[in-house]
């Protein structure tokens, strides 16, 4: 059972996923705090690598945030220590295309 805090970083992609997304931040904040350590922990067959890259030299792991039509969104997160950071979430849910905005944000190497 892993048990970890869960960070949200602050960074320059976050601010403008939620800048986007302001009316439910909150919603989805509080999904990403309750909801992750279950996830891990019930339901590791939704939580996928990022192949190929890593994110300030830590394996990226992505899942998916079902909340309603046209607002899914994928989050993409470190193991650090004894901490969860969530460093970039996306309203693009298809797979491929959230590793090459992934591949894209600085401090990401391709491995």
């Amino acid at each position: 059972m892993i048990e970890k805090k869960i960070v949200i970083e602050e960074n320059i992609y976050l601010e403008k996923f939620f800048e986007h997304n302001r009316k439910h931040e909150d919603y989805i904040r509080n999904r990403i705090y309750k909801g992750t350590l279950d996830l891990i922990n019930n339901n590791p067959h939704k939580i996928k690598k990022v192949r190929g890259y890593k994110y300030k030299s830590k394996t990226i792991y992505e899942y998916k945030i079902p909340l309603e039509a046209g607002l899914d969104c994928r989050v993409a997160y470190i193991f650090h220590k004894e901490e969860i950071i969530i460093f970039f979430i996306s309203n693009i849910i298809i797979k491929n295309e959230f590793t090459k905005l992934v591949s894209k944000l600085k401090d990401v190497k391709k491995i």
